[in-house]
């Protein structure tokens, strides 16, 4: 019998063997050694046991073994696709699946699920400090974007009255631990269920998007992935390769399909100062590049000058 699998990589493979030189070797640069070496995709982003779950304590590795697996590997042919020229609408909406699941896989996201879902739970007394549904619905959409409440759900939980209510809740808390075995194990059904990635995706169909290309080959992959504002996504980046990168931007009509230009010299110097900044260990790119930036590694500063 195999042994189950404890190296859990929170940005695929796949996705960083595209920062690999022509000559195939990967260099990546380690906050915690302050080197620039040269390294397998194996060995970078990873956590152990990051999605293991341990219901009545008998752990599941599924989610790494089945769910991601089939999600990276479809997330490998969109990549293709995409950097092989197709800009299509379709081509667009399996990207968005994609990178709505990676926002969700994300280490900082996955650990803190449990205490979000929790927060949000108990936010429903809210419907007791309030005159009516509509007054609710706006406090509610403005705290947590992308979900909402009905009124008959609103009116339900009034009918319980406020005692009823809190020991309703309480229940559904109760249960949201107990789903996850352990409290220190990470809470996953943010990356399993598709009602979450789906919240998620229709926010990033809804801007405009632009794949900048650079012949020089200059972008670096931070382990952060795709890069945005934490909370409501307003815009999103992301290099999917060294020779190119997704830029997701505001638009009150966003176009069908993706756009495609030359990136600038800022563009390039911009992403990578970002993708540098919000790195929590790893980044991998050309070795040039990664020794450029070591300076600016350390400093936690994002290229407008704000701390990550």
């Amino acid at each position: 019998m195999t042994d189950k699998p404890r190296k859990h990589h929170f940005v695929p493979q796949f996705w960083i063997r595209r920062f690999a030189g022509a000559d195939g070797r990967l260099w990546a640069y380690d906050h915690d050694t302050g080197r620039i070496s040269e390294r397998s995709s194996k060995q970078l982003m990873q956590i152990f046991n990051l999605y293991t779950l341990q219901p009545s304590g008998a752990d599941d590795t599924t989610l790494e073994t089945v769910d991601l697996n089939r999600i990276d590997s479809e997330g490998s042919s969109i990549f293709d696709r995409v950097l092989k020229g197709d800009r299509s609408q379709s081509a667009k909406e399996e990207l968005a699946s994609f990178l709505a699941t990676q926002v969700l896989r994300d280490p900082d996201v996955v650990t803190s699920y449990n205490p979000r879902a929790q927060d949000l739970t108990l936010s429903l007394l809210e419907v007791f400090d309030v005159p009516d549904f509509d007054a609710f619905r706006q406090w509610w959409e403005a705290k947590y974007p992308g979900t909402f409440v009905t009124k008959d759900e609103f009116e339900h939980i009034r009918s319980l009255g406020l005692r009823g209510a809190e020991d309703a809740l309480e229940l559904i808390i109760i249960a949201l631990d107990a789903t996850e075995g352990l409290p220190e194990l990470p809470f996953t059904d943010a990356v399993r269920s598709p009602d979450g990635r789906t919240i998620i995706r229709d926010k990033l169909l809804g801007l405009d998007w632009t794949l900048k290309t650079d012949p020089s080959d200059r972008f670096i992959l931070g382990d952060a992935g795709v890069l945005y504002n934490r909370g409501d996504v307003q815009s999103l980046s992301a290099p999917l390769s060294r020779g190119a990168a997704l830029y997701l931007t505001p638009s009150d009509s966003p176009k069908p399909d993706i756009l495609s230009v030359s990136a600038a010299d800022h563009d390039v110097t911009n992403l990578n100062l970002e993708s540098a900044a919000r790195s929590r260990r790893w980044i991998v790119g050309e070795q040039t590049e990664l020794g450029r930036l070591r300076s600016q590694v350390g400093s936690g500063l994002l290229p407008d000058g704000r701390k990550t």
